[in-house]
């Protein structure tokens, strides 16, 4: 739970973490169920998903598939192009419904991986993509499937606050995607290059290691040139965490609560050793608590937990606390790109406004016409009607 991710300044939460580590340790591993139906992974996208961006063969979800095929996993893709969570939402429920309950009504095990958001935002309707998301991840829910939320467009934290609220697991776009979004945020819909997909693919069999209780780091075929790898990063002298997460870390929601990352150890306040943790993907990070992605300069955890850097002033640590690092990242940079994503997108509304009011004016000019025309005809008929009737008038006086 997120409680056991926050670590508190006293001693008794030290010890209780302590006791729950101890507990998971001598706890039996989950019994495998003997059966034959299947295990199934089921990709809900759309154009990343269908490989957009990468050579066939070389998306996400077809190197994702190449490592679950030797593991008995099944992975059903039901992406398609353009697709947005408004429309999964409004036009497909229904159907994904019934697809979901047949599904389930086979297999021992479904994930579903939710990665929409792409073309909800190129259309400008991120208003009401937070809605029709939470309603999409719920239908899935409800027929009893595990959901996890992809972040494909590093732009906002809708996806993080909807796995939040609905309890799914949230995975945060990787760190060269958001990389790659910040050289030009105008561009949407967001393409990413092959680097990103491989990436994604790391990102996801990590998580589904951990939902569906696989064992794919260190395997053959995790380990096979023509799969991805789920790469450890090794920093000399610095353990598996690596210098970048040395530090005092705090709770963003409740800053008192206060860590100490060493290499690849985090302390309590005390300096009494929590838990260690080890590097299974880039910037992935899993522990007995859980598992954490760093993504700008933050670890998110599985949960929906954040932790941040302790600002200076903060309660003292026994540990001695490393000089701040500087960061690489030109905030100046990208909000000079953010500022002109909002001009641009500005400039957009302004031009379809202006279209539309040409639209309306030649519309109103159409009917005028048409109008004129219909005017022209009574006209007609009166006088023609009148010339009628002074012909009867004549032929009855006669």
């Amino acid at each position: 739970s997120r409680q056991t991710r926050r670590l508190s300044a006293a001693p008794v939460r030290a010890r209780a973490l302590h006791h729950r580590l101890a507990v998971r340790r001598s706890a039996p591993s989950r019994p495998r169920v003997a059966m034959a139906a299947p295990r199934v992974v089921v990709i809900l996208g759309d154009d990343i998903a269908l490989g957009q961006g990468c050579a066939p063969g070389d998306s996400y979800v077809e190197l994702v598939e190449r490592v679950l095929s030797h593991h008995g996993v099944e992975l059903h893709n039901w992406s398609r192009q353009e697709l947005s969570a408004v429309a999964v939402a409004s036009e497909m429920q229904d159907e994904l419904q019934a697809q979901m309950r047949g599904l389930i009504s086979q297999a021992f095990e479904v994930v579903v991986v939710v990665a929409l958001g792409n073309q909800d935002r190129f259309l400008q309707m991120a208003e009401v993509y937070d809605s029709y998301l939470e309603a999409t991840v719920r239908m899935f829910q409800n027929e009893n499937a595990k959901v996890m939320v992809m972040q494909t467009v590093p732009v906002d934290d809708i996806e993080h606050s909807i796995a939040k609220m609905t309890g799914a697991r949230y995975l945060p776009a990787p760190k060269s995607a958001v990389e790659q979004f910040g050289h030009d945020p105008t561009l949407l819909p967001f393409v990413p290059h092959p680097p990103v997909h491989r990436d994604i693919a790391n990102l996801i069999l990590h998580a589904l290691e951990q939902e569906m209780d696989l064992h794919l780091t260190g395997s053959a075929a995790a380990s096979s040139e023509e799969q991805p790898r789920l790469r450890r990063k090794k920093h000399s002298g610095h353990g598996e965490g690596g210098p970048h997460l040395d530090g005092v870390w705090k709770s963003q929601e409740n800053p008192t609560m206060l860590a100490m990352i060493q290499g690849d150890t985090i302390l309590s306040p005390e300096g009494d050793v929590i838990t260690r943790f080890r590097n299974t993907a880039p910037d992935t990070y899993t522990t007995e608590l859980g598992d954490a992605q760093f993504v700008d300069g933050r670890l998110i955890w599985s949960d929906g937990d954040i932790w941040v850097r302790a600002d200076e002033g903060g309660p003292e640590l026994k540990l001695q606390k490393p000089p701040e690092r500087k960061k690489k990242g030109d905030l100046k940079a990208l909000k000079k790109a953010w500022d002109a994503a909002e001009e641009a997108v500005n400039r957009t509304r302004v031009e379809e406004h202006k279209r539309e009011l040409h639209e309306e004016r030649e519309l109103l000019v159409h009917e005028r016409h048409r109008l004129e025309q219909r005017r022209r005809a009574y006209e007609e008929g009166r006088r023609h009607q009148h010339e009628e009737t002074e012909k009867l008038s004549a032929l009855r006086a006669g």
